[in-house]
């Protein structure tokens, strides 16, 4: 998921301790002054948190979608939407503020997710070892509610463990993520690492500099520049150029308008107020 923000995954089976760990690390995510999204997969065929009969329920009958309920303390915002992704429900999670994300559950899409802080519940040793052979990358704990040995952690007793891990793993990937963002992400190989989330952390590392993507080094040296909102838009050699000409040979085509060819060109979109 390409999200601007930690994300960690509370994965396992059912009643192996993954609310017990959600509940935990909330509070003292919120200490560390993250505002804090949580997002739980619920498994139930069905499920509504709206009730038969309630004035919010009959607007679900008329055809309304979304139904919104607003209080004075509460907004609640109901919309059936079955084909939408996690991913897309995880942005809009970052319009009301939040800067880290927790999902409970959302096994299969997670676990060999880069990026993704794991923490993964379990209730034995055979559920250990499923696991184990399945997750990917961002590995932060396995625990359980039981005591399974030393290689995992005892989720009430090993509590001060958990967080330690945890807090590592977020400030890490923030960190990595505020350097990705000044990257070109553009993934084109250039450098010669395969993704620029691979640069990013050879820079957290110490292991290489911003200089070493090869956009960004060019990005003064193109022609043709492209701002969005404010933002600019990465652009590889050939793609500015393709720009610069289309634009040039687009307006040396209007009325009153001497073009020589060698010009740069600057294009800004802003939003219309």
């Amino acid at each position: 998921m390409r999200i601007n923000c930690p994300i960690l995954a509370v994965i396992g089976y059912k009643a192996s301790g993954k609310t017990t760990v959600v509940e935990t690390l909330v509070p003292e995510l919120i200490k560390e002054g993250f505002s804090v999204a949580s997002i739980k997969h619920i498994a139930h065929e069905n499920f509504s948190l709206d009730r038969e009969g309630s004035d919010t329920w009959r607007h679900w009958m008329g055809g309304a979608n979304p139904v919104i309920a607003f209080s004075g303390n509460e907004v609640d915002i109901m919309v059936r939407a079955p084909n939408i992704s996690l991913e897309e429900v995880s942005k809009a999670t970052l319009f009301f503020g939040a800067n880290i994300i927790i999902l409970e559950g959302f096994s299969s899409a997670v676990i060999r997710e880069r990026g993704i802080g794991k923490i993964i519940c379990v209730r034995s040793l055979e559920e250990y070892n499923e696991f184990k052979n399945h997750v990917k990358d961002d590995l932060i704990a396995f625990c359980s509610l039981q005591d399974l040995g030393a290689h995992i952690l005892n989720i009430r007793e090993d509590r001060k463990i958990l967080i330690e891990r945890t807090l590592n793993f977020v400030k890490r990937r923030a960190r990595i993520l505020e350097i990705l963002n000044s990257l070109a992400r553009l993934d084109c190989g250039k450098c010669g690492r395969n993704t620029c989330e691979d640069l990013a952390e050879e820079i957290y590392r110490g292991a290489a500099s911003i200089e070493d993507c090869t956009i960004m080094k060019m990005k003064n040296r193109l022609n043709a520049k492209i701002t969005v909102y404010g933002r600019d838009i990465p652009l590889q050699p050939f793609v500015s150029e393709l720009i610069r000409r289309t634009i040039l040979a687009m307006v040396s085509s209007l009325k009153n308008v001497e073009i020589s060819g060698d010009e740069n060109v600057y294009v800004d979109i802003s939003r219309r107020n």
